[in-house]
């Protein structure tokens, strides 16, 4: 009988023995001792506390009963859900049980995402617990006490990662079977952490479709509800190294929730999805939990569409950087809307316009001024003058569209590239140099090209001057690729996100701005009536524009020697010098034979494949960044997590996406960001600068630019400790830089 009911029988006035007291006050404290857990082992550490908690304060024989790891980080600093993210580490348990006992699985509530500069972790904040069922033995006896003993290991980051262990101990009771235990005082925390448990899915659908590693997550409700809530969500993969966390666009459809997703580029293409999506509320689902657990069949296509009218939730900073206001001199704002962040009639329009600024780039603009100066010895037909504009137009459009197709079926095939893509292999670079090499020998008269080819061709080319308008057009896309104009970065970056379909209609849009200019000028009336006479000046400027095009075979020749070293480099002048004098030998009128062109043509092959083998890369990209920063030591190789110690330290860094065969990056280089006071300017702000050499293909370069909403280079941005990324202009100026360090 308990003991308050006992003493409800004592008569008053009836004194007992003072052993017979005793006796009763013991029994009392011993039954008190028992409602609780003994002697919770607490574990502190700098940054963690931590205990093994339970659920009720006693457990029965062969019963089960809820226990946890509870750990109470101090502010800022967190741990690690089972898939960690981008890095870390999950908590672990390692028990010491007694016989006959059980300890299940942790069951992991929801976690949050953590961005730490460019990288994104998946982990835990403040006060955790971390759930699991610990079953009692069987044969326990009413009165005796289990004690559990585990090692916990966990790895606690803010701005720098500690791994920590700590030896815990837990205490609890046996009853009878058929007692009642009473809940401890962390009965409330174990009730919130069953709350941020994933429940199973109920009530939606879950897809998934890939094409290539980018993925598009669909959640939608069996059921419509257009009152439904639907709030931004948060994905997590159970699998880790699967997805890459910074990649995580959550869109609202119809019919529910639309995410994009990417794989990473080392990981195999899994069957199917397991995850869980977080909500802030379980109002979300329309059920009791605010996560729910899925598992979705990966279903190969194409190339993913997203479903109509679509509006953007949630996604990285880095991928959605808004515009900011224009300079105070009206000039290009500081910052571009990133490619995920415009539309498809935006993304065209600025298409449009970078095309037409690309003529004037200094790769383009030598190929166009040849062109033109032919044009104007040409025929004054108005048809024949439309036939030629028409067909260089299509010659630009089409050329951008093979190298639009070429790009996107790589990427879908898994390739991290981006727009310039093909001159980050050396044989591509080589073989330009050639072809600028020739082009220049055949402005200063050595040979002609009609000569060289066999008489029917070249018969048939005549009777075809259409055919020379196309080729000029595929010449001028091949010198344009190296290039990247002003609003071209926030087109293509669009292009990239988007279908194929899309995609082609961006790069269709970006071809007809380059070509527009060219073909206005020749079907504009009257304009080569403000010409000098045809004269002797003609032919010297011909010999004239040979000399933009050997600055471009010496500037290829650079970038190959930042590939390929200097053996590269050597090999490659060797071989234009043996290309130079088999085409001198061709121009010759006693060798013209068909047996003589048959051993030049074989000799050049010989050539060529005696070249190859050195024209492949000497060093990593890592390598040449390392080379680079130790001839210059204001500027750090681009490394993501020093990034991220920087800012977590509330330094801001200025990091310069760049590659070697980029004529823009090159351009602005020597003019703002090399220039004395630009450099000033970056040490008075305290700026870390850090610079991205993608003259390599570099996945980590890649992925960094895509979650800028960019797909080439240059692309420059200043990343403010919290605050979103502040994205500059292709074409950069010290006003420019100086208005960025102004809202630092």
């Amino acid at each position: 009988m308990p003991l308050n009911a006992r003493a409800v029988d004592i008569k008053p006035h009836v004194h007992l023995p003072i052993h017979y007291l005793l006796r009763r006050c013991l029994a009392a404290l011993l039954i008190a001792a028992c409602a609780l857990p003994v002697g919770a082992e607490i574990v502190r550490t700098p940054h963690v506390t931590a205990e093994l908690v339970a659920e009720k304060t006693s457990v029965r024989p062969g019963a089960d009963i809820r226990i946890g790891l509870k750990l109470q980080h101090i502010p800022h600093w967190h741990t690690y859900w089972r898939n960690p993210g981008d890095s870390g580490l999950p908590t672990t348990l390692e028990w010491t049980l007694p016989a006959g006992s059980r300890v299940g699985a942790i069951e992991w509530p929801a976690p949050q995402r953590l961005p730490l500069g460019p990288l994104v972790n998946y982990g835990y904040e403040g006060e955790l617990l971390l759930p699991m069922v610990f079953t009692a033995p069987a044969d326990a006896r009413p009165g005796e006490t289990l004690e559990l003993a585990a090692r916990a290991t966990w790895l606690v980051c803010k701005d720098v990662c500690i791994p920590e262990t700590g030896l815990l101990s837990l205490k609890l009771p046996v009853v009878a079977a058929g007692t009642a235990a009473m809940a401890t005082s962390e009965a409330p925390l174990f009730e919130r952490a069953t709350s941020d448990l994933a429940a199973p899915l109920a009530g939606w659908t879950a897809r998934v479709q890939h094409a290539g590693r980018d993925l598009l997550l669909a959640l939608d409700r069996d059921v419509p509800n257009a009152d439904a809530a639907t709030p931004a969500i948060e994905v997590f993969p159970h699998v880790e190294q699967l997805l890459e966390p910074a990649v995580h666009e959550v869109y609202r459809t119809a019919s529910g929730y639309a995410v994009k997703l990417r794989l990473l580029d080392d990981a195999a293409v899994p069957a199917s999805l397991d995850a869980i999506a977080v909500a802030p509320s379980p109002r979300a689902w329309g059920g009791s939990a605010r996560s729910v657990a899925f598992d979705a069949a990966l279903s190969p296509v194409v190339a993913l569409a997203m479903p109509e009218g679509a509006k953007l939730l949630s996604g990285s900073a880095m991928a959605t950087a808004a515009a900011d206001e224009s300079a105070s001199s009206g000039a290009q704002p500081a910052v571009m809307a990133s490619g995920s962040t415009i539309g498809l009639w935006s993304a065209l329009g600025l298409a449009l316009v970078g095309g037409l600024i690309l003529n004037l780039m200094p790769c383009v603009f030598p190929v166009l001024s040849i062109k033109l100066l032919g044009l104007a010895q040409s025929s004054s037909d108005r048809r024949v003058l439309r036939a030629h504009a028409w067909a260089y137009g299509a010659g630009v459009v089409m050329s951008f569209l093979a190298l639009a197709g070429a790009l996107l079926a790589l990427r879908a095939l898994g390739s991290a590239i981006g727009w310039g893509f093909q001159l980050q292999e050396p044989a591509v670079v080589f073989v330009l140099a050639l072809l600028f090499f020739a082009i220049g020998l055949n402005l200063m008269g050595s040979f002609e090209f009609a000569s060289l080819m066999p008489q029917r061709l070249a018969g048939w080319r005549a009777e075809r001057p259409s055919v020379d308008a196309f080729a000029c057009g595929v010449l001028a896309v091949v010198a344009a690729s190296p290039c990247t104009a002003p609003f071209m970065g926030a087109a293509l970056g669009f292009a990239a996100t988007q279908p194929a379909a899309v995609a082609l209609s961006v790069f269709a849009a970006l071809g007809l701005g380059m070509a527009l200019p060219y073909m206005a000028l020749v079907l504009m009336p009257g304009w080569r009536a403000r010409l000098p006479r045809p004269g002797p000046w003609m032919l010297r400027l011909k010999q004239a524009l040979a000399f933009p095009m050997f600055a471009t075979v010496v500037w290829l020749l650079w970038v190959l020697g930042q590939q390929s070293g200097i053996d590269g480099v050597g090999k490659a002048l060797l071989a234009l010098l043996g290309f130079a004098f088999l085409l001198w030998l061709l121009g010759l009128p006693w060798l013209r034979g068909a047996t003589v062109r048959g051993v030049a043509v074989l000799a050049l092959g010989g050539l060529l494949a005696w070249s190859w083998p050195v024209l492949l890369p000497v060093a990593s990209a890592q390598a040449v960044a390392a080379a680079t920063a130790e001839a210059d030591t204001t500027w750090q190789p681009y490394d993501e997590v020093a990034i991220e110690q920087r800012v977590a330290a509330g330094q801001p860094v200025f990091v310069d996406f760049t590659a070697a065969w980029c004529v823009s990056c090159q351009v602005n280089k020597r003019l703002v960001l090399h220039r004395p006071e630009t450099q000033r300017a970056f040490a008075d702000a305290g700026v870390a600068l850090m610079r991205a050499d993608w003259t390599y293909r570099d996945p980590v370069i890649t992925k960094a630019l895509e979650r800028l909403g960019r797909n080439g280079v240059p692309v420059y941005v200043l990343i403010r400790p919290g605050r979103e990324p502040l994205l500059l202009p292709e074409i950069l100026t010290a006003r420019l830089v100086r208005d960025a360090l102004a809202t630092l």
